[in-house]
């Protein structure tokens, strides 16, 4: 175990790190509505598949969408999943490039029974990192015309802390994730002016805290078809929910710096803290078909749908809307078995997905495409004699959305997740 422990450790500092310091190149202006960017919540497994995981579920991935699946956990499993790549922002008259990259999951799973399963784990829910200039012809004392330039940052996110439990019976499994949604997130805008106007420039900042509980509730069924041919259904998803949250807001004139070339305080107007509110986050629910080969092959299908129309912030309606997608995807093994050949046992993985985005711009929709491709690689023990069965996962996936009439988004990413799993509670045996 001390190999395995160690390797866990490791790769999650690694992963911390790597995430503080790309996530500050990132600039998504999408991440300024509803509560920012939503994270994908697929693991690298389902991601390198389009994102199909309603109905899966093996003995070694821990599949957090749909917690049903953890009832078919049979090793204890360390999950890691971290991601990077970059996203071009265009529109007919610009375009910017920026990276980013971060912590994906982080999860401990474990079976309790042959069909009785936990998970204990953390993951970002949503994240903001915007920086936006707009410039802006403004009037002061009713003749005076001034171009001013409208600085919009945003930076912050909000992470889940959860719990999981999944039970199986027969063919059917059902499972719960309960947790807590913990984070902040900062807005501000900037009124900036030329100099020679001599018009202060200030700032409106906004810091809102959250903290609530939250609930996910999934059910699988598994079908046998014969001849290790298997056909899973699976629908997961959480009813409409208030989020308690807190919220503090800074009004200051500013002053500018020639030698840092930044804006610092140079007198606050107005001070407030303690704002309580609620926030409504959306009913979501997801839909899934699975067909498979016991250690050959696995094909499905997902539907996704969130009702983003009925997010509210502290009573006010946001730019967002009912959104929704489709996944297609599967994955290959050549010869699981095999004592020989390494790219027999890799398991290779395909998909794609479609649908409509949650922000709404302007009243057009923001339409989302992608595919991705992944691959399974498994490690070698160090001993025989070690119980040990770690795997590294990595998917890729290239993506859109939007149009080029208002902002189209493009991104590649690439998610690597390192299952590392072993056999506990074994009894010892003499002969």
């Amino acid at each position: 175990m001390y190999w395995t422990k160690a390797s866990f450790f490791c790769l999650l500092g690694v992963s911390v790190l790597s995430a503080k310091n790309a996530v500050a190149q990132d600039n998504s202006p999408y991440s300024r509505f509803g509560l920012g960017e939503v994270s994908r919540s697929e693991n690298a497994v389902n991601l390198g598949m389009g994102g199909v995981a309603q109905a899966y579920g093996d003995a070694q991935s821990i599949n957090f969408v749909n917690p049903a699946s953890y009832s078919r956990l049979q090793l204890v499993t360390f999950d890691v999943g971290v991601h990077g790549g970059s996203r071009r922002l265009s529109s007919r008259d610009a375009s910017s490039s920026a990276g980013f990259g971060t912590l994906s999951y982080l999860q401990l799973g474990m079976p309790l029974s042959p069909k009785w399963g936990l998970n204990i784990g953390i993951r970002p829910l949503t994240r903001v990192s915007y920086n936006v200039a707009m410039p802006e012809e403004r009037t002061f004392f009713d003749t005076l015309k001034v171009n001013t330039v409208n600085q919009f940052e945003g930076n912050g996110g909000i992470y889940q802390a959860y719990i999981g439990s999944g039970i199986g019976f027969g063919g059917f499994s059902v499972g719960v994730n309960v947790g807590y949604i913990f984070g902040n997130v900062t807005n501000s805008t900037k009124a900036l002016f030329p100099a020679e106007s001599n018009i202060t420039p200030s700032r409106d900042m906004k810091r809102t805290s959250y903290g609530s509980f939250f609930y996910t509730l999934g059910l699988q069924q598994n079908i046998k078809l014969g001849n290790d041919l298997n056909l899973q259904l699976g629908v997961s998803g959480n009813l409409e929910q208030k989020l308690s949250a807190k919220r503090e807001r800074l009004q200051e004139t500013l002053i500018y710096d020639q030698s840092s070339d930044e804006y610092d305080t140079r007198d606050t107007v107005k001070y407030t803290s303690g704002d309580r509110g609620d926030l409504i986050y959306p009913q979501s629910i997801g839909a899934g078909i699975m067909l498979s080969k016991t250690d050959k092959f696995s094909v499905g299908v997902d539907y996704n749908t969130s009702k983003w129309s009925n997010f509210r912030n502290y009573g006010a309606v946001d730019s967002t809307q009912d959104s929704w997608r489709m996944s297609v995807g599967g994955q290959f093994v050549p010869n699981a078995q095999s004592f020989s050949g390494y790219w027999n046992k890799v398991t290779y993985r395909l998909g794609g997905y479609f649908g409509k985005d949650y922000v709404r711009l302007a009243g057009m929709d923001m339409n989302t495409l992608g595919f991705s491709i992944g691959a399974g690689f498994p490690v070698r023990r160090i001993m025989p004699a070690m119980n040990q069965f770690t795997m590294i996962n990595a998917a890729f996936e290239v993506g859109s959305r939007g149009n080029v009439d208002q902002l189209r988004e493009t991104y590649y990413r690439l998610t690597l997740g390192f299952t590392l799993s072993d056999r506990w509670f074994l009894k010892a045996k003499y002969d």
